[in-house]
């Protein structure tokens, strides 16, 4: 177990943790580090250099990998590999020279003489040879790790792009684990010096699972075994919350960090303090669009569904040629995506939490993803319904005839007398002085309407859910849409479509605008499959709301047919 160590350090700056702490808290990328570390030892032993890129958004982890790369080459293949790390930000190289004369300075080579040259390509040349002689002197080859390449790429001219592919081309000394946020036009482009020059790795986001052992071990880490002691509590808002940060290994650690100092009672405040935290970024983002691709790029954000060239036109009140230009020029760049579906194509924000940030920062979307938080902390919540009707039917011995409604009504449904139950349902007289009992009432309820759906009996259904709701009014909000949430769950995983939708046209008959947009998702999965299409994924959700519309198609059809790639 590696010692204690500042995971708020980790977030930003992972060369500052030791190689232990680095290899306890890589998940989900074990199989690659192995990878590429065979790779760049097989090439040293044969003379074949490797040029790797790793590629991925800011947070997935492309520091922390090359950082423990860089950590086990120097520990364990030293007598065949020279490592040399530049550093994350690197302002100064220019020039291919730049480049070569700070390799030199990381290995501790005094680089005066060279410098005193002058005259570029001489001082180039000479560090290159400088470097040679060295490699070939000690029989290794050097391996350099190198982040933000395409920043150092705009950094430089392309004649010294040229003049660099050419030393790594002429000669076995170098090989190079580079990283940046996307594939780039300097690579990406067939009259770059460097196009399909590297091996591309695409770093993936966490999965929920492998975000929870992340979670685990940082807390480990930082001996935080309460965290560890209490984490069955705090399952619900961390997959509520997965949905919405998806596995960025930073903004997961981050969740760490927010629950750690506030604990879970409230997810939306939670999600908040996360997504503030991200302000200073997003604004720099914003910064560097500058007139129409701003105003389009807002517009795209400020959409509850994605939106295509001419609802961005309409909405932006700009020429519909104008913003198809700025659309291809945004996506070159990475900051949107389009979705083709035949004539008609949407865009959306590439990157998931911008979006979110966005909205958070508005009033109408920022109700709206509360409202989707409330949700997800529900459907990942522990199924109430059935620890209440466990408990009412606990009671059912020793207790005589009629001496407890909750128990007779419980008895009559768990004996399949569902008839007797309905009538028992429509004597009870309210309102319930105890809350408890009121819950319990309430559950019954929905139940017995439950059955009454999916054994097609509507008309009974329906009443069961009206003689519910009427109750529930007196309950806190939060708990009558837990209840809901509860109720549908188990609906839904009957999977029979005309129950499921006539609970749900019921409910939001009965409770208004609220409750329609707080189970949309429901709503949504229900038309996806009643109409068998998939379009609907793209044309009416954010990139947020499509995995558990997705996920409640699965459980009502029990195939992942209408269920697409995320």
């Amino acid at each position: 177990m590696p010692a204690s160590s500042n995971v708020i350090l980790y977030r930003y700056s992972p060369a500052t943790l030791d190689r232990e702490t680095l290899q306890y808290l890589l998940v989900g990328r074990q199989k690659l580090a192995e990878s590429l570390l065979e790779e760049i030892d097989q090439a040293s032993g044969s003379g074949t250099p490797r040029f790797f890129l790793l590629v991925g958004p800011r947070g997935i982890g492309k520091s922390h990998l090359l950082t423990l790369l860089y950590q086990r080459m120097h520990d364990d293949l030293a007598e065949r590999i020279i490592p040399v790390k530049l550093a994350e930000e690197e302002y100064s190289i220019f020039r291919a020279s730049d480049f070569f004369l700070r390799i030199l300075e990381e290995m501790g080579i005094g680089i005066a003489d060279v410098i005193a040259l002058e005259e570029d390509r001489l001082v180039r040349d000479v560090a290159v040879d400088m470097l040679k002689g060295f490699a070939s002197t000690e029989g290794k080859q050097i391996a350099i790790f190198v982040e933000n390449l395409h920043e150092i790429f705009n950094q430089m001219d392309k004649r010294e792009i040229q003049a660099l592919r050419s030393i790594f081309q002429q000669t076995n000394t170098f090989s190079v684990v580079a990283s940046a946020p996307s594939v780039f036009p300097g690579v990406s482009d067939h009259d770059e010096p460097f196009y399909n020059f590297f091996r591309i790795f695409h770093l993936l986001e966490l999965k929920c699972a492998e975000v929870k052992e992340l979670m685990k071990r940082v807390a480990q880490v930082s001996g935080n075994t309460a965290f560890i002691e209490n984490f069955q509590d705090y399952e619900p808002t961390i997959e509520a919350l997965f949905h919405l940060i998806g596995g960025n290994p930073r903004l997961v650690i981050l969740l760490y960090e927010t629950i750690s100092r506030g604990g879970i009672d409230d997810a939306g405040k939670i999600f908040f303090e996360m997504t503030d935290e991200q302000t200073p970024y997003y604004q720099e983002v914003f910064q560097r669009l500058t007139g129409q691709r701003r105003l389009i790029f807002d517009t795209v954000l400020g959409a509850e569904t994605p939106l295509t060239p001419k609802e961005i036109a309409e909405r932006s009140r700009l020429d519909p040629a104008t913003v198809n230009a700025q659309l291809r020029r945004l996506e070159r760049d990475g900051y949107v995506i389009s979705h083709p579906m035949g004539r008609r194509t949407s865009y959306e924000a590439r990157e998931r939490l911008l979006g979110l940030w966005r909205a958070m920062r508005r009033s109408p979307g920022r109700s709206r993803v509360f409202r989707f938080i409330e949700f997800l902390r529900d459907w990942y919540s522990p199924d109430e319904r059935v620890a209440v009707l466990d408990m009412v039917c606990r009671e059912l011995s020793g207790v005589a005839e009629g001496e407890n409604q909750m128990v007779a009504i419980a008895s009559y449904i768990a004996t399949g007398k569902r008839n007797e139950a309905l009538v028992a349902i429509e004597n009870v007289e309210g309102p319930f002085a105890d809350l408890d009992q009121l819950m319990q009432f309430v559950h019954l309820c929905l139940t017995l309407a439950g059955e009454e759906l999916l054994d097609g009996n509507r008309t009974n259904g329906l009443r069961l859910i009206d003689i519910a709701y009427t109750q529930a009014g007196r309950l806190e909000p939060g708990l009558v849409k837990k209840v809901t949430v509860d109720f549908l769950k188990w609906i839904i995983g009957e999977g029979e479509i005309p129950a499921i939708k006539s609970a749900v046209d019921e409910i939001i008959r009965l409770r208004g605008t609220e409750f329609q947009r707080f189970l949309k998702p429901v709503a949504d999965a229900v038309e996806i499959v009643e109409t068998n299409d998939t379009k609907l994924y793209s044309t009416r959700m954010q990139p947020e709301e499509r995995e558990i519309v997705a996920g409640i198609v699965q459980r009502i059809t029990g195939s992942e047919e209408l269920v697409p790639e995320l």
